[in-house]
């Protein structure tokens, strides 16, 4: 006779904590996991307003933004943002967080300065520096004056490389405490008596930061990179409220807006918002395979 084989009962800790967990669960999945799939459902049909039915097209929506010449420029674009934010928050995040890891009066003082900016909505953070970056009242320029650099006051966005570099800062001056937060704890986990040692070997600081610091800060620098990059592929308010739709600073989440409620191409905007959602994870899992794995193996 075949004996029965029942499954293990869950015990009460376990089960206090699938009902715990259960109502978070819901509510992802009716916010995201939900609206991913009829997106994801929704690109393939062709979902325009001005045009009569909604054919099924499978790929097409796709295909036609691989051959979307402005698409291509607003990945450009996107790209440039990403390289230029990852840099400075990074290298301005590791920098700010080394130094508050030696302050030992007042950390906690300054750390609240420095996660202000974070604290600030988008839209207001890039009124702020709208005004700042202003060619006529703007403080930017009144420096730049005051200092002899410039002889006339310069309108900032009339030049493709200047515009894209000023909204890279406006959105690395907003993300940065959240580095400098990841990188702070990082640096604190790390025991004081593995510096010691080594000053007593005579290792120069360089050498302390490279084959101590960093190897044991990497899963902290994995995840700021994966966050700083995900931030950045979806950077939006900022390069809509200083130069608006401007082809010369638009980002791809600015061209899924343009496509989707300008252009009334809701298909073409849904596919290129999963396309930019996939082009985010692979580069976060990069991140994880290769940062923090090697880094913190070899």
């Amino acid at each position: 006779m075949a004996l029965l084989i029942r499954p293990p009962r869950l015990g009460k800790d376990a089960r206090l904590g699938l009902a715990l967990a259960l109502p978070v669960a819901l509510i992802m999945g009716g916010l995201v996991f939900l609206p991913l799939l009829s997106t994801l459902f929704d690109s393939l049909f062709r979902i325009e307003p001005m045009k009569p039915g909604t054919p099924f097209v499978g790929l097409k929506n796709y295909a036609n933004l691989l051959k979307d010449s402005t698409v291509n420029a607003a990945w450009i674009t996107t790209a440039i943002y990403v390289a230029l934010a990852v840099f400075i928050e990074t290298v301005g995040g590791l920098a700010a967080a080394l130094l508050l890891n030696r302050i030992k009066i007042g950390r906690r003082w300054l750390l609240a300065i420095v996660v202000l900016p974070w604290c600030l909505p988008p839209v207001v953070n890039a009124i702020i520096w709208m005004w700042i970056y202003n060619p006529s009242y703007g403080l930017l320029n009144g420096l730049l004056l005051s200092a002899g650099i410039i002889d006339t006051p310069q309108v900032w966005f009339n030049n493709r490389e200047t515009g894209l570099l000023l909204v890279s800062v406006v959105h690395a001056w907003r993300m940065m405490p959240l580095t400098v937060i990841i990188l702070l704890a990082a640096l604190q986990s790390i025991p004081a008596e593995l510096y010691e040692a080594a000053r007593l070997d005579g290792a120069t600081p360089l050498q302390r930061l490279r084959k101590i610091t960093l190897p044991l800060i990497a899963p902290g620098l994995a995840i700021a990179l994966s966050q700083s990059t995900v931030f950045a592929v979806n950077l939006f308010d900022e390069a809509w409220i200083l130069n608006g739709a401007s082809l010369d600073t638009r980002s791809v989440i600015i061209q899924v807006y343009v496509l989707a409620f300008q252009n009334m191409k809701f298909s073409g905007g849904m596919a290129l918002s999963v396309l930019t959602m996939v082009v985010s994870l692979a580069v976060s899992l990069i991140y994880v395979l290769r940062v923090y794995r090697e880094t913190r193996f070899e």
